[in-house]
Formats: C-alpha cells, sequence, structure tokens
C-alpha cells in the first residue's frame, strides 16, 4: 500500500454529524470489508476518510458522514484490537421471523452518508471507495430517501413512511434524554466516550397487501390516525408494542425508505437505522416483542441486520477512531 499523508479532521465537537443533526432528504449506508492485516494501514485509511468528511462537509451539498466500526474488526489474530473492543459491540441475536441475506449484514466498517441531493451520495461514496482502494472493498451499500423536506415559509415537514403514516413522534430529542439512551456510559472503553451504536436492520415492506386493507385497520395495526398521526388508544399497535415498557430505554431512530430492484420487480422498504446506548438492552428487547405481537410484522421481513461502534468526533488535528489504534504497533 502507498504511503498516504495524514489529512487533519474537523473539530466537531463531542459527537460525530449524522446523529443528532437534522436528517436530510437522502441517506445511504456502506459497509466495507478490511482486506489488508496491518494496524497501519487501517490508521491510514481511516485518517484519509477523515479528510475526506471534512472536504464533504464544506460542500454546500450538505453531506454529513458518520464512521462506524463493526465487531469482526476486534477479532484475535486481526489487528490486535480484542482486548479494546467495546463492551455492547456484538451481532444481534437471532430474531423470530428473520429472513437475513448473509451478504447484505455485517462489516468491518461502515459509513452513513446523508445529503440534500442525491447525486452528492454517489460522490461521496465514490470518494471513500476510491481512498478505500487496496485496504478495504465494499460489502454492501443501501440508499433510500427519507427527511420531509421544508414547507414554503421554510418550517421542516414532517416526512411519512411508505405504509403512509407521519414519522418522527416520540423520538428521542431532548439532551437529557440522549445522555441517558444513546451516549456510551461510563462502563464503556474510554476511546468510546462519547459515542453510541448503530443498529441497522432492511425491512422488505409488503405494500401491496397492507394498503389493500381498509384505513381504519390500517391504522389499528400501526396504532395512530393516519392524516394527522394522532395515536390511538390499543395498545396492540405497532407504535404502543415499540415504545419502551417499564424499565427499557429508549431508541434514537434514523430510519430512511428505499426502493430496490429485486428479482425482477420492485422492492420497496425501511432501513432501519438506530443508535442507543447499548443494542443489546434497547433494540433487541422492543424487536421480540414486535416479532411476537405486532399486527404490523405480517407485512414485514427483515433481510439485512448489523451492529456498528460509533466512536466519538475526532479530537482537532486527528482522525475518528484515533484514540482506539494509539499505541498499537504496525
Amino acid at each position: 500500500m502507498r504511503t498516504r499523508a495524514r489529512p487533519p479532521a474537523p473539530a466537531t465537537g463531542a459527537h460525530q454529524p449524522g446523529i443528532v443533526t437534522r436528517q436530510p432528504p437522502h441517506v445511504a449506508l456502506a459497509a466495507f470489508d478490511v482486506v489488508a492485516d496491518r494496524h497501519a494501514e487501517l490508521a491510514e485509511l481511516l485518517a484519509e476518510w477523515s479528510g475526506v468528511a471534512m472536504r464533504l462537509a464544506a460542500d454546500p451539498g450538505g453531506l454529513q458522514l458518520t464512521f462506524g466500526l463493526g465487531a469482526a474488526l476486534f477479532a484475535p489474530g486481526r489487528f490486535g484490537l480484542d482486548a479494546r473492543r467495546p463492551v455492547a459491540l456484538a451481532p444481534l441475536p437471532p430474531l423470530p421471523g428473520d429472513a437475513l441475506e448473509p451478504a447484505r449484514c455485517g462489516g468491518d466498517l461502515c459509513v452513513q452518508v446523508g445529503a440534500r441531493e442525491p447525486g452528492a451520495l454517489v460522490a461521496a461514496l465514490g470518494a471513500l471507495a476510491g481512498a478505500a482502494r487496496g485496504v478495504a472493498v465494499v460489502r454492501w451499500t443501501q440508499a433510500g430517501f427519507g427527511g420531509g423536506g421544508r414547507r414554503p415559509d421554510g418550517r421542516p415537514r414532517v416526512p411519512r413512511d411508505l405504509l403512509g403514516f407521519l414519522e418522527g413522534a416520540d423520538n428521542l430529542r431532548f439532551p437529557q434524554q440522549l445522555e441517558r439512551h444513546v451516549w456510551a456510559g461510563a462502563g464503556e472503553r474510554t476511546w468510546m466516550a462519547g459515542g453510541t451504536y448503530l443498529v441497522y436492520r432492511r425491512i422488505r415492506l409488503d405494500l401491496a397487501s397492507s394498503n389493500a386493507l381498509p384505513v381504519d385497520e390500517q391504522e389499528r395495526i400501526v396504532g395512530r390516525r393516519r392524516t394527522t398521526g394522532a395515536e390511538l388508544v390499543p395498545e396492540t399497535g405497532h407504535v404502543a408494542l415499540a415504545a419502551p415498557r417499564d424499565g427499557e430505554a429508549g431508541l434514537l431512530r434514523r430510519g430512511f425508505n428505499y426502493l430496490d430492484a429485486a428479482a425482477g420487480t420492485l422492492e420497496p422498504g425501511l432501513a432501519f437505522v438506530a443508535f442507543v446506548r447499548d443494542p443489546r438492552r434497547q433494540y433487541v428487547p422492543v424487536q421480540r416483542r414486535l416479532a411476537q405481537h405486532d399486527a404490523l410484522a405480517a407485512f414485514a421481513t427483515h433481510t439485512a441486520s448489523a451492529v456498528f461502534a460509533i466512536p466519538p468526533a475526532p479530537r482537532p488535528g486527528g482522525f475518528v477512531a484515533e484514540r482506539l489504534l494509539d499505541g498499537l504497533a504496525s
């Protein structure tokens, strides 16, 4: 591998962008498998990616890049990181109703890219893939659309999901909620302070069947009014079942819709993305409850799954995950 200059990363505060910043209308996730075998090559790649992020953040397209690390990167015998593996970083256990496609799951590294224009996503992912040449290869990508844009008066428009219901109600937003439910706690590795975990699930939706139901039945299943988003009383609706129960922590949801070509037809779905303090204690109990009791599960098939540790923002002049790699032999 050629020697690369280490470009400085921007000082962006304690946390990476793309977590609590406003969600843009176009989003993509990409996972990479590292094919290099030296710690120094991994560090150089993360440094170069941090430089790409700095340049793109200054672009008028409003790009947000968020980087993460997968559990496989910490496997013994790879980069000497096994003793530094984050406490909460582990693949999700098998969940009821899973129909996972292995090629769409996992990965050593991930990047989430958000932009105001879809072309900016393509340019950003191309720049990252080019920087990774010889060190990492693309494992999977998922692009889609999320944010609702803005009204004529400039106020943000609340988006609707592919089922036709308003998004974003009851999501975490206050600093005390984020501190309690999103940012890594005191029991984590020091290098993860200010970081979080990304849970990804690709969910194929059977819209033809769900849309064939009367509107009042769709509302009963979801647990909200379709026109206003007002919550209904039944505790068997999806909204009530997905809400935290006593003793459970909330999720910061950042999912987006997708429309892909599959088996000669179009496949609509949800790329579910959530940021949490501990996937095992926050996401897993909710998904098990949904799989067992949620009527919406009849129209949703989980086809991909991944968990990534999202380090804090880099120090001024440093690069993402630099604290993790400090002191390791090359």
